[in-house]
């Protein structure tokens, strides 16, 4: 599933040439933080580690570093989604310089041909996936619901963007949610200074009906309270309040 989520349908178009070019140098570095990793149970773990390797590698709130190693050649006729030229980055960790991870793809991708680049990638012939194609941001936002075979519907939503003025990845986001409450939910944002590095998680459908119930039970309490109370008032004051009644009438 989530190959079919983060992997654009391979398309072959007529060879065509293209305007592509790097907007990163190699050894440029970016700052990179986890903004959230919430998962209801640990099991969920491994359907990220599949397409975001590098989340295991990484702590909820603290700096990471990425560094650019390594940049293809970018071809001049491309007809193909596999043709397309590969970034190589690495990870370390901000406050120590720790190697943290190497070898990932995808981090940074080429700039200059937005229209090309979706052309290629095949994104508005995706079901459920939506081009993101701003002033600042390229990306795709998907969403897929499938049964695991419980009966539950479960919901994945995946967001993805890169900074059009160098390729950088800027924002990613995996969600997986069953009647309104998460699964999991990794959000992962190219820092800058003045951005929060945690976000907290969004209120649960069921944290949502609890309050609900406790509000709606509060009420019944206090209308049994005040209904109690009225029926415990001497006589003498019951029967002024008729008399008062009986005047405003």
């Amino acid at each position: 599933m989530l190959i079919l989520i983060c992997a654009s349908a391979p398309i072959t178009v007529e060879a065509q040439s293209n305007n592509l070019e790097w907007g990163v140098d190699v050894d440029e570095e970016f700052t990179y933080v986890l903004q959230r990793a919430y998962f209801a149970d640990p099991n969920y773990a491994q359907y990220v580690a599949v397409e975001l390797p590098y989340i295991s590698s990484m702590i909820v709130g603290e700096k990471t570093t990425l560094r650019v190693t390594g940049l293809d050649e970018i071809p001049n006729l491309i007809n193909e989604s596999s043709q397309m030229p590969d970034s190589i980055c690495e990870l370390e960790r901000a406050n120590d310089s720790v190697p943290l991870i190497a070898g990932l793809k995808d981090l940074v991708i080429p700039i200059g041909d937005w229209e090309f680049l979706t052309e290629i990638s095949n994104i508005t012939g995706l079901a459920g996936v939506t081009l993101i194609d701003t002033a600042e941001e390229w990306g795709t936002i998907g969403t897929f619901s499938y049964q695991p075979g419980d009966g539950s519907v479960i919901t994945i939503t995946f967001e993805k963007r890169y900074e059009k003025v160098n390729g950088t990845l800027n924002y990613i986001r995996l969600r997986y949610s069953t009647l309104g409450n998460d699964l999991l939910d990794i959000i992962v944002v190219n820092w800058h200074p003045g951005m929060p590095t945690i976000v907290s998680e969004g209120l649960q459908m069921s944290t949502l009906l609890i309050y609900g119930i406790a509000a709606s039970v509060g009420l019944i309490v206090a209308i049994i309270v005040y209904q109690g109370y009225r029926a415990k008032k001497p006589v003498v004051q019951k029967l002024g309040e008729k008399k008062r009644e009986a005047s405003s009438r």
